[in-house]
């Protein structure tokens, strides 16, 4: 048999034997080839982190065409004949590529984990499409997915590559046009409004890009290195081929007469995405043999006569399109574009064939297939093999109905070209129209020549709507009763959608929307410091963005073991017997590992030496499970995909116990996991003052919870070393913390644990508990095995295990004067813990102790309820309990409002606590501008005036509503107590350069930035002199976990304190010296002067005048939201959105706008789309998976987007150059604006409808939920 397959990666040729064909391309490219720049987010196409570039050459039109693909999903036997680039191919901090350069200057990275893979779906389109417009932008990259920056830089930095953007913002106020031609207002005098201008970066030219490799163009044939010598690939030999794997042997026939050959018995696969993903997730005793269609020669040709066209069946779904679009009429080509446009992923719609979606649909019941639809709307025939040989052409219809996909192959699609109707369709998902597709519906509209079509997607065969036809056949005047009526739907929000837009493209045909004008303004106030306070980029940008930026599972270590994670499958058992003999069978699995293995305590975070509340987490279950997902065990193995496909050959016998999955049965039952936690008045004073009020109102809240979502998995690595070491390398939010677990968990002193953190992609509170346990079970392997042992968290078992934000139920009694100012109030929180302790009862107290928010609200009482139920053990999460009491206190001031009449925002500023006023439990309030944020916030947005234009917009709208509102934020920092302090070490080396070392870790908040350019402005050095390592447990210890929004005060006081000490004795030497740094430490050197040192960060509260349970300062802010939803879908748009912030002085603009951002899109989607449920029989997640839980994507980010941080310095000296924290207030503030301003809409339309009951806070406002709000 001729030897392997023959493909380039950047500029590599290659020559791979002995394919398996279940091997992905991420899999070599990151085992095999050592590119760990291609990342893994998900393994399932969904967020497109692991996006890779395949060029191939186009004969016929003798260029190269370049495709952006997941290369989690694409198998590696496809890739023959292939030039594969990745994100180390397009550029590298000595040659970086455009692209990787104005997102790294360009400030469009944080953590910087799913940036390759950004970079790599722009890279595809300019190698296709040099000079893109906006549109084209958008469309490469709405399947990337980033949780850190909010969108807006990324796509900043994309559009500078059209020529649509003119090299300018398109930030003029009032819409569109360049900024620099308006004069500045008085209110935006010494402000910049740019962080930067891409004007001054290098044209990008598509002349310089890595040229096609010669040698894949050759049919194969390659040179050997001796000059003389050649090989011939299987591919292009001409015979037949089988590949052998593990478990399934793939046959690889080259034309039509072989596939016939072999293909009884086989599966027949066409890009093989969905069966290799699907067998992927099958235990490993299992077999299969494949037939691929990917190098049949019939099933991969495109031909055109004058009637029709001929479309292989191993065609992707992008060139089906692009085909049609470019060969079709008018009246449709444009509609199948734009259709397939709106496919879920490019990536994907690049690979998969158009066969294999339309089989995968005809199986199912319930999925809805976009390709199918469109196939059948335009009355195409197949050609179909069937198992006698016999080939035959079938219209699509019969294909579905008469499940000819049982037993024969599609090869091919006939389409007409000389149809000229005109063409409509309509997708619809669960978040948007680019969303995966739950409906769809499609209408081909007759002509004199051609009756109409109309087919509607329910899953599987679409449904041919032949009455509906002939009504839009018999006539011009139609009515929506009269199409319902003979369509035969079901009266719902969808067929409603779709017989909607049907009659007005009857009437008035597709109408083309209009550009949205982009304008994304960031004012700072700049500064001449030469370091802190300038917009910076952050130094590890570049790293990132080529790849070079090493995550845990980027580092590579000898012998290395992978777990897989044995995980329960029921809500509430005893445990009667764990079975892993068949699991211990396969070859390359090198043990069982559980609850008996333990040496320590399996329970660590109920030691002394815990500083925070004590969690009675189990690492390994004991006995008895209280979860699904929660771990019973793990499976140790060569590699990874061993690991996980042998833990699920694991069986377990359950004697299974009553469960409570419900919240409510739960809340009902008293489930609790700590006692309840009571705050503020008694209840005496309380009903007092409720007595003594004009009137007292009621409410009830339901809040849902959040997942993480950050795109690097929980990952550790743990290498034993000598005396018991461990060396962990943990992406962790603290460091110490997860020493101290480890050391309880292997009955070892903390001193024998190293933990090092170089970097997390994504945290937001997730990766402090969670993080240890997995930490925990690698050390026990590594330990016991001695050898390195990586815990990988696949998507799937990320969502499984770990915990999320809490979901909430609350209830409220509030008292008000006739006016509408609160005289008290009484909270009632049940907040959802799940099965264990972890952070629940600290959520549930910062959410007590700071549920006056932003108010005043006279006697105050709050009574907390951490509630056990056998769900996920619900973590911290970025605003730890304080985005929930945002959301109550928004229901309590619509409430109010509604009660007296006014608007909401008058309410609230009615009751704003301001400086120098006290909070509920008696803290001052100091170094506060919340004052300054609300009035600078209204005046800036204009919010009374665009609010009577809604007013206005809304009484001749009736299915399409907008709504504007305002929120605030409070948020005091440092905190108090232990947590409240940072470390930090600074060396000096002999050469001059400067070693910095924090407790803080990097997630992508720019803290490691900031705190460099803390370091150079207090030493007078370059920030280039300067480096910051890993933080580690041997550098600082006993450091506070990460989070809270205080660490860039408490380490910046660390390092300002260590630059204090050393500089204490150097400055002399220095002026000796004339300012001669490099030969002043020498000189210190010699004199003995210390070069090193460690200092605590922590503000001396007594000093400023400060109580010690109160807050130095407070970081503040406001803004102003405009929405747009649409009743029928419940679609929401955020039209604009105005923050003004304070943060001091900013440490660096960038930095903090950045987080502004992305705190803002995270609160978006924690109140519209990302949904936490369980199935109350099975206890499952419903969202688990990477495509069932939605985040927002880069689509959802407003065009009119506007952040201005005030520069108030109202410094006490208890800041670190007068900065503020950031990091989780805008977040607050964000889920307020963004949740009213969407209830602003539903209740105009309930008011509209004659619906007077009031609607109190519901997170998330979902579509469905909107759909069911706003429906009579």
């Amino acid at each position: 048999m001729p030897p392997g397959i023959f493909f380039n990666v950047n500029g590599r040729d290659i020559h791979e034997e002995n394919v398996d064909p279940e091997l992905t391309l991420a899999y070599y490219l990151r085992n095999k080839l050592g590119l760990r720049g291609t990342k893994l987010g998900c393994e399932e196409g969904v967020c497109g982190s692991c996006t890779v570039v395949l060029g191939t050459w186009d004969d016929g039109e003798n260029k190269a065409v370049y495709r952006a693909v997941n290369a989690c999903l694409v198998p590696l036997f496809h890739v023959h004949r292939t030039f594969v680039i990745t994100v180390e191919g397009v550029g590298s901090r000595e040659k970086i590529h455009p692209i990787q350069d104005r997102m790294a200057r360009g400030h469009a990275l944080q953590c910087g984990f799913c940036s390759p893979g950004f970079v790599m779906s722009a890279y595809a389109l300019l190698r296709n499409h040099p000079d893109p417009s906006i549109e084209q932008i958008n469309a490469a990259i709405r399947a990337n997915l980033c949780r850190c920056t909010g969108y807006r830089p990324i796509l900043e930095a994309l559009y500078s590559f059209s020529p649509e953007s003119g090299g300018c913002c398109g930030g003029k106020k009032n819409g569109g046009g360049c900024c620099k031609d308006q004069k500045s207002s008085d209110d935006d005098e010494g402000y910049d409004d740019k962080l930067l201008s891409f004007n001054d970066f290098p044209k990008y030219d598509s002349t310089q890009e890595i040229i096609f490799p010669p040698s894949l163009r050759v049919s194969g044939w390659k040179r050997g290195s001796n000059g003389n010598s050649q090989f011939q690939t299987y591919v292009d030999s001409g015979d037949l081929v089988t590949l052998k794997g593990d478990r399934v042997e793939l046959a690889i026939p080259k034309n039509l007469e072989q596939f016939k050959s072999v293909r009884a018995d086989r599966n027949v696969i066409s890009s093989g995405l969905i069966t290799r993903f699907v067998t992927s997730r099958n235990p490993a005793g299992f077999s299969q043999k494949w037939i691929t269609t990917r190098y049949v020669k019939e099933f991969n040709e495109i031909k055109m006569s004058q009637d029709h066209i001929e479309i292989g069946a191993a065609v992707s779904i992008q060139r089906l399109a692009d085909t049609l679009s470019a060969n079709l009429s008018d009246n449709i080509a444009p509609e199948v574009a734009t259709f397939i446009q709106k496919f879920s992923s490019p990536q994907i719609a690049n690979f998969a064939t158009w066969s294999g979606a339309i089989v995968s649909a005809a199986k199912s019941s319930i999925s809805v297939s976009d390709v199918l639809l469109l196939l059948n709307v335009l009355d195409t025939h197949l050609t179909v093999l069937f198992p006698d040989g016999s080939l035959k052409q079938i219209p699509i219809e019969e294909y579905a109905l008469d499940k000819l996909y049982e037993t024969g192959t599609i090869v091919n699609v006939q389409i007409s070209r000389n149809d000229n109707r005109k063409l409509f369709c309509l997708k619809l998902g669960e978040t948007s129209e680019e969303d995966s597709t739950n409906f769809n519906f499609a209408a081909l509209i007759g002509n004199k020549k051609q009756e109409t079509r109309i087919f509607v997607g329910l899953g599987g065969q679409p449904k041919n709507l032949k009455e509906l036809e002939k009504y839009v056949d018999s006539g011009d005047s139609y009515e929506l009763e009269e199409m319902y009526k003979v369509s035969g739907l079901e009266r719902n929000n969808n067929s409603t959608v779709a017989l909607t837009r049907l009659m007005n493209f009857l009437k008035d045909g597709r109408k083309v929307d209009t550009k949205e004008n982009v304008n994304y303004l960031q004012y700072f106030k700049p500064t001449t410091n030469e370091s802190a306070g300038r917009p910076i980029a952050n130094y590890f940008n570049e790293r990132a963005i080529t790849g070079e930026a090493l995550y845990v599972n980027d580092i590579q270590a000898y012998n290395a073991l992978h777990l897989g994670f044995v995980l329960s499958t029921v809500p509430h058992a005893d445990i009667a017997k764990v079975d892993y003999t068949e699991a211990l069978k396969l070859e390359g699995v090198a043990g069982y590992f559980g609850r008996f293995d333990v040496i320590g305590n399996n329970k660590p975070g109920l030691q002394k030496a815990n500083m925070n509340f004590p969690d009675d987490t189990t690492v390994f279950a004991e006995g008895k499970v209280e979860c699904v997902g929660q771990v019973i065990g793990v499976i140790a193995a060569n590699d990874v995909v061993l690991a996980r496909r042998a833990a699920k050959l694991v069986k377990i016998e359950y004697k299974k116990l009553k469960p409570l999955i419900d919240f409510k049965e739960a809340r009902d039952a008293e489930s609790y996991l700590g006692p309840v936690q009571h705050f503020g008045k008694d209840e005496k004073i309380l009903g007092e003052a409720l007595e003594k009020s004009n009137k007292v109102l009621e409410g009830e809240v339901s809040i849902g919870g959040q997942e993480h979502y950050y795109l690097e998995t929980q990952s550790s690595l743990v290498v034993p070393g000598e005396g018991d070491e461990l060396v962990v390398h943990c992406s962790t939010q603290g460091t110490s913390f997860t020493q101290l677990m480890v050391a309880e968990f292997m009955k070892v002193p903390a001193h024998k644990v190293i933990v090092k953190t170089k970097r997390l992609g994504g945290g937001f509170g997730g990766k402090v508990n969670n993080a240890s346990w997995i930490a925990c079970m690698c050390a026990v392997v590594a330990r016991k095995l001695n050898r390195p042992t990586y815990g990988f968290l696949s998507r799937a078992d990320d969502l499984a295990i770990t915990g999320k934000r809490h979901g909430v139920y609350a209830k409220y009694k509030v008292g008000i004067d006739a006016e509408g100012k609160i005289q008290g109030i009484h909270y009632e929180s049940w907040l959802n813990g799940g099965w264990s302790k972890d952070h629940s009862e600290g959520v549930t107290m910062v959410m007590g102790i700071m549920v006056d928010d932003v108010y005043n609200m006279g006697v105050v009482r709050f009574d907390g309820y951490p509630v056990k139920t056998n769900s996920n053990s619900n973590t911290a999460f970025r605003g730890y309990g304080n985005p929930q009491s945002k959301l109550v206190n928004e229901g309590v001031m619509r409430i109010i409002a509604r009660e007296v009449n006014k608007d909401v925002e008058e309410i609230k500023k009615l009751n704003f606590a301001l400086e120098g006023d006290s909070r509920f439990l008696g803290a001052r309030i100091h170094n506060d501008a919340l004052a300054e944020c609300w009035e600078y916030c209204t005046t800036w947005s204009e919010f009374e005036k665009r609010k009577r234009k809604i007013e206005q917009f809304n009484r001749t709208s009736s299915t399409v509503k907008r709504g504007i509102a305002m929120s605030s934020v409070r948020f005091g920092l440092p905190h108090p107590g232990p947590a409240g302090h940072g470390i930090a070490s600074l060396l000096i080396n002999l050469d001059g350069s400067v070693q910095l070392s924090i407790g803080g870790t990097e997630m992508g908040q720019g803290l490691n930035q900031k705190m460099l350019q803390v370091c150079s402005q207090a030493l007078k050095r370059p920030i280039k002199t300067i480096t910051i390592v890993d933080t580690s447990t041997d550098k600082v210890t006993n450091a506070p976990e990460t989070g809270g929004s205080q660490n860039a005060d408490t380490n910046g006081l660390a390092v300002l304190a260590c630059c204090e000490r050393i500089m204490s004795k150097l400055k002399p030497i220095l002026e000796k010296n004339e300012g001669d740094w490099e030969k002043s430490v020498r000189d210190a050197y010699g004199a003995f002067v210390p070069l090193q040192c460690t200092e605590y960060g922590v503000v001396e509260r007594k000093k400023f005048g400060v109580g010690d349970m109160e807050s130095p300062y407070n970081t503040t802010g406001a803004c102003a939201v405009e929405v747009e939803i649409d009743t029928l879908t419940g679609y929401n748009k955020v039209l604009r959105v105005d923050i003004v912030m304070d943060v001091g002085e900013s440490l660096n603009p960038a930095i903090d706008i950045g987080q502004i951002e992305g705190a803002f899109m995270q609160g978006y989607g924690l109140v519209t789309c990302e949904k936490i449920t369980f199935n109350n029989t099975t206890g499952f997640l419903d969202q688990n998976s990477a495509g069932k839980y939605k985040i927002p994507k880069a689509s959802d980010v407003p065009k009119d987007f506007r952040i201005k941080l005030l520069g108030i310095n109202k410094a006490n000296g208890a800041q670190v150059y007068s900065s503020k924290g950031i990091g989780e207030p805008p977040l607050m503030m964000s889920c307020g604006a963004v949740h009213s301003a969407i209830m602003y809409c539903v209740d105009d339309w309930r008011k509209d409808n004659g619906i007077e009951e009031f609607v109190d806070t519901i997170s998330p406002l979902s579509a469905d939920k909107i759909q069911e709000l706003c429906s009579k």
